[in-house]
């Protein structure tokens, strides 16, 4: 719950921020913000877990650490800015039902019937949510 909280305020700051500043000022002011917290965590995982570099983690580290974490947030923030902090953060409760599709695409991933019929509740409700909202 802490986590849901956390992310829904700073996607909210984020978006207002946005509107009167590039979107990776933004992105880079919370990742120097948060580094109080997540350094020392970062530290003490390392020292208790086992380092393995090989070029798939090295290339998945700098994917989630350039890509998905510094320009994805971007257009992100962007977007939050112009279409509207709550309307716009709804289209991210689409975003598990994508990973599921392109896991199952790209790695022959296998559901359940009830992961799907989840995943397609959450894109009704998004979609009911955006249009009476219009």
């Amino acid at each position: 719950m802490a986590a849901l909280l956390s992310a829904a305020l700073g996607y909210t700051e984020g978006g207002r921020l946005a509107r009167s500043t590039p979107g990776w000022h933004v992105i880079s002011y919370a990742l120097v913000l948060s580094l109080p917290v997540t350094l020392p965590v970062s530290v003490a995982l390392a020292a208790v877990t086992p380092i393995t570099l090989t070029a798939a983690s090295v290339g998945g580290f700098l994917y989630v650490g350039l890509v998905s974490m510094f320009l994805g947030f971007i257009p992100w923030y962007a977007g939050l800015a112009r279409g509207g902090i709550a309307r716009a953060g709804q289209t991210q409760l689409v975003q598990p039902l994508l990973t599921l599709v392109w896991a199952w695409l790209l790695l022959g991933e296998r559901y359940g019937l009830a992961t799907v019929l989840g995943a397609l509740a959450v894109l009704v409700c998004v979609a009911v949510t955006q249009r009476s909202r219009s």
